[in-house]
C-alpha cells in the first residue's frame, strides 16, 4: 500500500505540491500519522467520475476505540469530501502509525482502474 500525499499546514503555515504529485486513488492506501498531531488529520477525496460514486472506507485500527468499527463515506460523482480522521484511537494502526483507506463502489467492490484514475486522495495535517 502506498502512502497518500500530505499537505502539512499545522501551526498556521502553508504547503503546496505539484498537482501531478497528489496521490491518485488506489484500491488501498494509507494515511501516515507521522508527527504526533494525528488528532488534526483530514482526508480529502476528490471523485471526478461523471457517473459513479466512490466510497472511502476508513479501516478500524487497534486503539481503544476500534470497537466502533470502520467508517464508510460516500463521495458522490464529481464531488469532493473532507473526512476528519481525528478519532485516531478508532482508526490508527498503533504498530505502523498509519490509517488504512480503501476505495470501493457503492456495492463494496473495489473501483475499476478507469474509475480509480478519476479519484485523487490526500491527507491534510492541520
Amino acid at each position: 500500500m502506498a502512502d497518500v500525499s500530505i499537505f502539512d499546514v499545522n501551526g498556521g503555515g502553508n504547503d503546496s505540491k505539484l498537482t501531478a504529485n497528489i496521490t491518485a486513488g488506489e484500491v488501498a492506501q494509507t494515511a501516515p500519522c507521522e508527527n504526533g498531531k494525528d488528532q488534526r488529520l483530514v482526508l480529502r477525496v476528490q471523485n471526478d467520475n461523471a457517473a459513479h460514486e466512490a466510497v472511502a472506507c476508513i479501516a478500524l485500527g487497534d486503539g481503544v476505540r476500534s470497537g466502533l468499527g470502520d467508517l464508510s463515506v460516500t463521495v458522490a460523482a464529481v464531488s469532493t469530501a473532507y473526512i476528519a480522521l481525528f478519532d485516531t484511537a478508532r482508526y490508527k494502526d498503533l504498530s505502523s502509525n498509519d490509517i488504512s483507506v480503501t476505495l470501493v463502489d457503492d456495492g463494496g467492490v473495489a473501483l475499476e482502474a478507469g474509475e480509480l484514475a478519476n479519484v485523487q486522495i490526500e491527507a491534510v495535517q492541520l
